[in-house]
């Protein structure tokens, strides 16, 4: 069996929220806190459809959702999984 963890994106960033609205006297030490923390790794969801295709947008019809692989988790796979996500272009995902 092999293993596939989709990929990260270091994407996540405490700090953001809407700066529109007017901060309150805490949101406004929190942010000034949160804005000087790096951005953390966040796991990309991989959706296989029924069609056999994987995407990492979340299909607006979530009946052609066959499997989720949810992204910052260990998944075993089969061998003919595994050669479906390498052509697919998540080959270097696969361990």
């Amino acid at each position: 069996m092999a293993t596939f963890i989709p990929p990260t994106d270091l994407l996540h960033n405490f700090a953001d929220f809407d700066i529109e609205i007017p901060f309150t006297e805490e949101q406004r030490l929190a942010y000034n806190l949160l804005r000087h923390f790096q951005a953390n790794p966040r796991g990309r969801n991989i959706y296989k459809l029924s069609d056999g295709t994987y995407v990492d947008n979340e299909p607006s019809d979530m009946s052609t959702i066959v499997i989720t692989y949810h992204g910052g988790h260990e998944h075993e796979v089969s061998a003919d999984e595994a050669s479906s996500l390498t052509a697919a272009g998540y080959g270097s995902y696969i361990s």
